[in-house]
């Protein structure tokens, strides 16, 4: 049996082979059919002695932090497995070239082309080190061409083989990196490399491109080796003197022999081999070419030592104030960074926490404060300190007027205003459930109120409903509208089943309340420039797509444009605004939270380490703890052994799989997961190697969360069929017609108490305030309100004496004085502000032992606060196809 029947025979079912069209240093690449799915994908098979000595768990293992990977240049990880012993993953099938077909065929590309991909490369390259991921192999061979755009291939399969195989790897005779393409460091075989190894192969690559050749060549590996380790390229510009300085400067310094000397990260390489950040070569000259902010910086510091990133972004940022208080017209893009205070961060319960106002010299941000309080602060291009808000405490989605003299913002459920030069804070009107405003230049505030828009006079009054979400089309809630500059039209986003990643890009008429939803994913838009919409999608990369608004329809292929601005973890909030002059202000790279064990002296003790956690639960027998891991457009359940480990992976199919929740017997986890296109009930053994199956779904709606009774013989389940939550229950034995438990629309987060006689669950009361309510169970004859000014997420005790709950970013829990009749005896703060929590689902859980709390905490972020003035300049040259 030949090796494709042998595969086609041990993939029976998933994946159909029809030839070989690729053979490399460590897999055989087959062309397949992925059946489930009816699509063309590549599939990789290692060599088998490698196979061998990796072992099979220990790189599947490894493999799934490839799998995690998002980037609109990294070609994704599909799936891996074994079959018939031999080790597999998968990867997308695309049609194009590779760029080493390009320069066979070209031999040098022209001097934009190769500036444009490598800056693009160096984008997937700073996503993927941000993350804890370095190539280790990249090469021509490595980036596939599509439509004009490179993609990296491989992503991480070199690492995963490098830490599975261990000192093994040796016994193969395998190089982990291709000679012309290999760092000094992996050439001497140093196992402790970092993300600068890569930087040093796309150095490699930009050079290839340029020059036609590699930086060094020989008759062997050996020959090569050994010029990589001891040699010096010849000067690009000696080969190719229509090379700008700047150009081959930045690829000297990546080539750098020793680590420290190359650039800190891709993003640094990025900016200078793009000319947004000033280099000099050896001869030590600025060509005519160059841009003149470069040449002027390059001239002060040309016998001084490189300027360090952080001083060169706060020159950068000065250069942009001067020229915005001289009135200077032109259209340079400037770029600078505005520092949060020391340890902080974006804070992440306040809503899109960033805002600029409509001419760019204004930004607004909320920082998550020592104190846990939420408050807005304004930073002004002709200041040097930013300046907190008055009365703007407990703030969230700030937005700026079209004139820029007022912000507004909500707080404490209302809708504010307050003047940017100082002065009293008025009251709009009463808007609580707010998911984003906006400020229309006809007179409107714009909100996503309940699940549709309303608008209300900026000079107060009664908020009025002027859209219906349309449910026909799918459309399951309307959410951060954003208003046009024609003060007509509005964008928003248009919720859908399967959440954020399957929410589109929506426009609405503020004069008669029609909607059109675009076929555009997006889950966040920014604005328009230039007759294209400008968005973020799930996993924070901002977007461009040319639109048609008189006629409602796209006209083109979207583009993407920033792959790192922060998304929020638990809901589709991108910490990012867009002003009308086309400045762009964002939160670049991911919010990381911090796993923490609260226990009776209140002190937080860290479990684990730092990363992208939300919904965290105990088992009931204490042995372990379930958590969602990712961003809203790549998540799933991973296990962690208490006390201190190991932390684990536990799902591995679809897009998303989050919101677990324990068995009663802790043997199994059940969570929601959309990996057959609609959110649905799964449950999982923890301990077989069996597959999840399907628990409970529903074709006329998505199932959010769900919870099993004690007993097992219920199950109480969250169903959203048209963008209100409604808490169903139904028997897992018998008669299993699904029954509604509570009266009212916009309900969620239900918990069984420990004995199964009640239900405790958030419902939302007229006027969008959320409550804490329990229930009597399984007769639902009596109900009773927990919270007094408001409540969610609940959360019982393991002793059934006491319900938690979140209020104002605290953790309260209600001691329960009697159940007959039911009745609240005390309400204590147990945690204070500080920690996160979701708005939709318990974001904490308490232990057994009924003092010991799992919460989770921001953490120290890499995270900047970044405005790019004259975006829309970045955004024109890039829809000329010139680099950035």
């Amino acid at each position: 049996m030949d090796a494709v029947a042998q595969l086609t025979a041990a993939l029976a079912g998933r994946y159909a082979v029809d030839h070989e069209i690729g053979r490399g240093g460590m897999a055989t690449v087959y062309l397949a059919r992925d059946v489930r799915h009816n699509r063309k994908v590549a599939l990789k098979v290692l060599d088998p002695e490698l196979g061998a000595v990796l072992g099979v768990e220990r790189f599947l293992s490894e493999i799934q932090v490839t799998a995690n990977l998002q980037h609109p240049n990294l070609l994704p990880l599909f799936d891996s497995g074994e079959a018939d012993g031999l080790l597999f993953y998968v990867m997308p099938f695309i049609e194009g070239e590779s760029l080493r077909a390009v320069l066979q065929r070209e031999k040098q590309l022209p001097i934009d082309e190769a500036i444009h991909i490598a800056v693009s490369i160096a984008s997937a390259l700073d996503y993927a080190h941000r993350r804890g991921v370095i190539h280790r192999d990249l090469k021509p061979e490595n980036i596939l061409m599509h439509d004009g755009q490179p993609l990296v291939a491989d992503f991480g399969i070199a690492l995963a083989v490098s830490n599975a195989g261990g000192h093994r790897i040796t016994q193969t005779g395998l190089s982990l990196g291709t000679p012309h393409y290999m760092s000094p460091e992996q050439a001497t075989g140093d196992r402790d490399i970092d993300g600068r190894t890569d930087i040093y192969s796309l150095g490699a690559v930009t050079y290839e491109m340029l020059t036609g050749e590699p930086p060094h060549d020989g008759k062997t590996s050996q020959a090569i080796i050994a010029k990589v380790i001891t040699d010096r390229p010849r000067s690009i510009r000696l080969s190719r003197d229509t090379v700008p300085v700047y150009v081959e400067a930045a690829v000297e310094r990546a080539l750098a022999k020793l680590p420290a000397d190359r650039f800190h990260s891709a993003h640094e390489f990025a900016d200078a081999v793009s000319g947004r950040i000033a280099m000099h070569s050896a001869a030590g000259a600025m060509p005519d070419n160059a841009p003149s902010g470069a040449r002027r910086r390059a001239s002060r510091v040309r016998s001084a030592i490189p300027w360090s990133i952080a001083l060169l972004a706060l020159l950068a940022g000065a250069f942009g104030w001067r020229a915005a208080l001289s009135g200077r017209s032109d259209s340079a893009v400037v770029r600078y960074e505005i520092p949060f205070p020391a340890n902080s961060g974006v804070n992440t319960n306040a809503g899109a926490g960033v805002a600029i106002s409509r001419d760019g010299r204004l930004v607004a941000y909320i920082p998550r404060l020592s104190d846990g309080t939420r408050r807005i602060f304004i930073r002004s291009a002709d200041e040097i300190q930013a300046r907190e808000v008055p009365g703007s405490a407990g703030a969230g989605f700030p937005f700026f007027s079209p004139d820029g003299s007022t912000i507004a913002f909500f707080a404490n459920r209302q809708l504010l205003k307050s003047p940017v030069g100082g002065g009293r804070t008025e009251v709009v009107a009463e808007l609580p459930g707010i998911r984003g405003a906006t400020w229309s230049p006809s007179g409107w505030v714009v909100a996503s109120s309940g699940a549709n828009l309303t608008k209300t006079p900026v000079a107060g009054g009664t908020p009025v409903a002027f859209t219906r979400v349309d449910s026909a089309k799918g459309e399951t809630g309307q959410f951060y509208p954003v208003a046009l500059a024609d003060g007509e039209t509005v964008l928003y986003a248009s919720s859908a089943q399967g959440g954020a990643p399957n929410s589109r890009i929506a426009i609405a008429s503020l004069k008669d309340g029609s909607t059109t939803i675009l076929d555009l994913l997006g889950s966040y838009p920014l604005g328009m420039i230039d007759g294209h919409v400008i968005y973020t999608t799930a996993g924070g990369t901002v977007m461009a797509a040319p639109v048609d608004l008189g006629k409602r329809r796209i006209t083109g292929a979207p583009i993407a444009l920033v792959d790192q601005a922060a998304v929020d973890l638990t809901s589709s909030v991108s910490y990012a605004q867009m002003a009308a002059d086309g400045s762009l202000a964002y939160v670049s790279g991911a919010p990381r939270r911090q796993l923490v064990i609260i226990g009776r002296d209140g002190n937080p003790t860290p479990l684990g380490e730092e990363g992208s956690y939300s919904w965290p639960r105990f088992s009931p027998d204490g042995k372990r703890l379930a958590v969602s891991v990712g961003p809203l457009s790549q998540r799933d359940v991973w296990l962690f052994q208490l006390p201190s480990g190991p932390f684990t992976r536990f799902t591995n199919e679809g897009a998303i799989n989050d919101r677990p929740e324990w068995t009663p017997d802790s043997k199994a986890v059940l969570f929601r997961s959309n990996r057959r296109g609609r959110n649905a009930l799964w449950i999982q053994n923890v301990d077989a190697d069996g597959q999840a199956t399907p628990l409970f779904g529903r074709a006329d709606s998505q199932i959010d969360e769900g919870v099993l009774s004690p007993d097992g013989a219920y199950l109480v389940v969250q169903r959203d069929s048209n963008g209100n939550g409604e808490v169903w229950f139904r028997s897992m034995r018998g008669d299993t017609t699904l029954r509604r438990i509570q009266s009212g629309q916009g309900a969620y987060g239900a918990r069984f108490s420990p004995d199964g006689k009640w239900i405790v669950y958030t419902l939302t009361e007229s006027g969008g305030i959320e409550q804490v309510f329990v229930r009597s169970f399984p007769s639902l004859t009596s109900q009773f309100q927990v919270s007094l000014a408001g409540g969610g997420t609940p959360v019982w005790s393991a002793d059934g004496k006491r319900i938690y709950y979140t209020n104002s970013g605290q953790l309260i829990a209600a001691t329960i004085g009697s159940t007959q009749p039911f009745t609240i005896a005390s309400r204590d703060v147990v945690l204070p502000r500080g920690y996160t929590f979701s708005a939709v689902h318990a974001d904490y859980d308490v232990a057994k032992d009924g003092h010991t709390i799992l919460a989770l905490q921001s953490a120290s972020q890499d995270a900047k606060l970044v405005v790019v003035r004259n975006f829309a300049t970045e955004l024109r040259a890039r829809l000329r196809g010139t680099p950035r």
